[in-house]
């Protein structure tokens, strides 16, 4: 369970009392060491005294690590492909969050009904009263608003921990911290901002009056204060900061809104004191599946009291892990008590599970104080997969943005508004909340939500690439467990299964005539299919790893995009000796064509974007040069003439650009997040872009006005495509669901929620026949629509 052995320390009631707001394990030192390097996602280390201390970071070269440690043995960075890493976007809207123990609170006279409260941050000072509903509870106050960066990415995660946890184990050993192994912490996200204050609360307080003060003009950090029954709390249990100079950071750099956002504005404050950590944890089974009844089962514990703010400062011995482990003061940290109901609950030689996990699995109840009891009563599912691992079925929403007043959803019978669906729904879920477009709607309109049954065929893993065949009778999704499905899309029947790569599927691509399926891998293959026979019929081996494959639109040549940003450039008579072009010195990440098949565009994760002639690629330089992001270029889209270009970027922008000359025509800054997906409408009047800010924003192409605002979603924007007949478009968002909007008047036409997990992909078949879309859950959704 979650309470504690002794006396509880003042991190650990703050960590406890915060944990419920749903932000992750709140830090009481954001820096516990002022000469040591900002947390950043990737981070693996361990908490102390409520600080967070670094041993590596996985997503960082072995030469290029923050601290001095080294690395693990067998080191692998953690650079999969199609990692999905979101931010840096607004998280808390307000600067002070405190415990459910708070009730009655008033801010500079203005009443609140607890929970977050809105002191503006303008002012020099602000004064909060509040009642102790128990003897124990915590505050914390910050400025400016906290930003977060994630990584979205679930199941990549889950493989990597998997995969190099022993080595972490061993070589947190080596430098003889003394670790057990679920103290060790995979950092997936990161709360920060610039000034904070914190404090926790431990005695005879219940019922007592309290007022906290604060100064917002200090320019080195936040001025506190807390008193409780006119008796401030002792030094030990307050903290402020920064203890050191913020610095500028390019992984938490401020976002900014559309209005404030200009092309000359000075670089923002730097954002580099962490508040928040979300993570995740593992724990190898220390004993048989029958020896769990040796150990004391949850209703044989104490359950701590809420009236106590759910802390037991006497909390019984802890026999939920091993004897070695019983002997060690407990730290409160659920996660913990998640990987034990999964090793109690399963046959799993090793748990993992993140602090998301039990959001995700509590998210219609009140977080509970004694997480152990809670999991019992709820028996989440456990999925256990072929290497032993142990997980809770959770669907994890990432998109969640706290705000000072937020009002409650409305709901609202689910109604159609278009029946464009070949065979109708066969099931409807809860009633949806009304939505109404922000800009040019008509009123408000219902969602179906839509589930239609379990997919024909799906894959172990994550689904990493989707593609249509040019007449739209065959389609082909790759996934991460190394496989093909070749599908009969009008059907929605898997053909065949194609085995051959030894690596994640990295893209696909049908021939023109449609007699053969590319895929790349990142094994450092190309490999074609028949079609439909589904049978190998030649491998090609550029000889690096390989992102992108596209055929050119007549057919004559097979293009890879490659990790290390060469292009290589088969001649499809013979396949043999491909051509190099190093342009890129990054991934290439994406390649398109203009519809007459004349001009070509490349793009990565560098800020610039490439325009080649196709009749002079021989020559290896690019016709044009798209240059003015900031941030890397996600996406791109022509016009359906071919002279204009809009691209995405991790900037928060999205640009249109004269093709011919490089020109930029419009500046768009419409999301308060980056923009990893663009489309132009079939007409080029229209552009839809897709951001983390789980938005969709769609402009007038040429004036760049903003028509409508999509925003039904709940977590970041994925993909975006509009139908080619112009009627429809489609999003795909990490909320697990693809929406179908009519694009006359940005009506939400349907909600389709048949995946558990990340929807990373959507497209239209090129006949407007079906709708198919890609999930981290495996799974493949082949919808049929109505020619209407």
């Amino acid at each position: 369970m979650s309470g504690f052995r002794d006396t509880p320390y003042a991190w650990d009631i703050y960590a406890q009392q915060l944990f419920h707001h749903g932000h992750g394990l709140p830090i009481w030192l954001p820096d516990p060491d002022p000469t040591a390097n900002e947390v950043q996602i990737g981070d693996v280390g361990w908490m102390n005294q409520g600080g967070f201390f670094q041993l590596f970071n996985a997503m960082k070269s072995q030469h290029d690590q923050p601290v001095g440690y080294g690395v693990p043995e067998d080191y692998t960075p953690f650079s999969e492909p199609n990692l999905i890493v979101t931010g840096p976007q607004e998280r808390i809207l307000q600067p002070l969050l405190y415990s459910r123990t708070v009730s009655e609170a008033d801010v500079s006279g203005k009443a609140s009904a607890g929970g977050p409260v809105p002191i503006p941050v303008a002012s020099a000072g602000a004064s909060f009263t509040f009642k102790c509903t128990a003897d124990l509870g915590a505050f914390l106050m910050f400025s400016p608003k906290a930003y977060s960066t994630d990584i979205a990415s679930r199941r990549h995660i889950v493989n990597y921990i998997r995969r190099n946890f022993p080595h972490w184990v061993d070589f947190a050993d080596k430098f003889g911290l003394d670790l057990k192994q679920q103290e060790l912490f995979f950092v997936s996200g990161a709360i920060k901002t610039s000034h904070w204050a914190v404090a926790a609360f431990h005695g005879q307080y219940k019922k007592k009056q309290g007022m906290l003060t604060a100064d917002f003009s200090s320019a080195v950090g936040l001025n506190l204060s807390v008193s409780i029954s006119n008796q401030s709390l002792p030094q030990s249990y307050y903290g402020t900061g920064p203890r050191r100079n913020p610095r500028p950071s390019t992984s938490s750099a401020v976002v900014r809104s559309s209005e404030s956002r200009d092309e000359s504005d000075a670089t923002p404050e730097p954002v580099d004191q962490c508040i928040f950590i979300h993570y995740y944890k593992a724990k190898r089974r220390m004993w048989r599946p029958l020896d769990i009844k040796a150990a004391a089962g949850p209703h044989e514990l104490p359950s701590p009291d809420p009236e106590d703010g759910g802390l037991d400062p006497v909390a019984a011995e802890d026999d939920s892990g091993s004897d070695e482990e019983g002997s060690r003061r407990r730290k409160f940290d659920p996660v913990n008590d998640l990987l034990d109901y999964i090793l109690q609950n399963s046959e799993a030689s090793i748990a993992i599970a993140s602090d998301r996990d039990l959001y995700a699995l509590f998210k219609d109840q009140e977080f509970p104080y004694d997480v152990t009891a809670a999991l019992q009563e709820l028996q989440p599912s456990i999925e256990l997969d072929e290497h032993g691992v142990g997980t809770v079925s959770a669907a994890i929403d990432f998109s969640k943005t706290i705000t000072a007043d937020e009002p409650d959803p409305v709901d609202v019978p689910a109604e159609a508004t278009t029946d464009v669906f070949a065979h109708g729904p066969q099931g409807i879920d809860s009633p949806p909340r009304a939505h109404s477009p922000t800009d040019g709607g008509d009123g408000e309109s219902g969602r179906k939500l839509l589930n239609l049954g379990p997919p024909a065929s799906v894959h172990d893993g994550s689904v990493t690439a989707i593609t249509y065949s040019a007449d739209g009778k065959y389609a082909a999704s790759g996934s991460e467990d190394t496989t093909i499905i070749l599908w009969d899309a009008p059907s929605n029947n898997a053909l065949h299964t194609l085995s051959g790569h030894s690596d994640t599927v990295s893209s696909l691509a049908f021939s023109h005539d449609n007699q053969y399926l590319a895929s790349g891998s990142s094994d450092e293959e190309v490999i074609l299919w028949t079609v439909p026979g589904g049978q190998e019929y030649k491998r090609l081996s550029p000889g690096v790893p390989v992102h992108t494959v596209v055929y050119t639109p007549d057919g004559s040549k097979l293009i890879a995009g490659a990790y290390d940003g060469s292009m290589r450039i088969w001649d499809t008579e013979t396949y043999e000796l491909p051509r190099v072009i190093q342009k890129h010195v990054a991934v290439i990440t994406f390649i398109i064509f203009t519809s007459d098949g004349r001009l070509m565009a490349t793009g990565g994760t560098e800020s610039d974007c490439y325009i080649w002639d196709l009749a002079t690629l021989d020559q290896g330089e690019p016709k044009t040069v798209l240059q003015g992001h900031k941030g890397m270029v996600c996406a791109a889209a022509f016009s359906p003439d071919g002279n204009r270009i809009v691209t995405a970027s991790d900037d928060g922008s999205a640009r249109i650009w004269k093709t011919e000359t490089g020109e930029a025509l419009v500046i768009l800054h419409e999301h308060t997040g980056p923009v990893w997906t663009v489309a132009f409408s079939p007409d080029g009047k229209r552009i839809a872009s897709g951001s983390s800010d789980s938005t969709v924003k769609v402009c007038d192409s040429f004036s760049g006005e903003r028509i409508f605002s999509l925003d039904g979603h709940d977590s970041m924007i994925n993909a975006v495509q509009f139908s080619p007949g112009g009627q429809f478009i489609a999003s795909a968002a990490s909320d697990n669901t693809v929406r179908l909007w009519n694009a006359k008047d940005g009506s939400c036409v349907a909600t389709f929620n048949e995946h558990s997990d990340n929807v990373t992909s959507v497209l239209f078949s090129p006949t407007d026949g079906t709708l198919m879309s890609g999930s981290h859950d495996g799974t493949v959704r082949i919808r049929p629509l109505m020619t209407v």
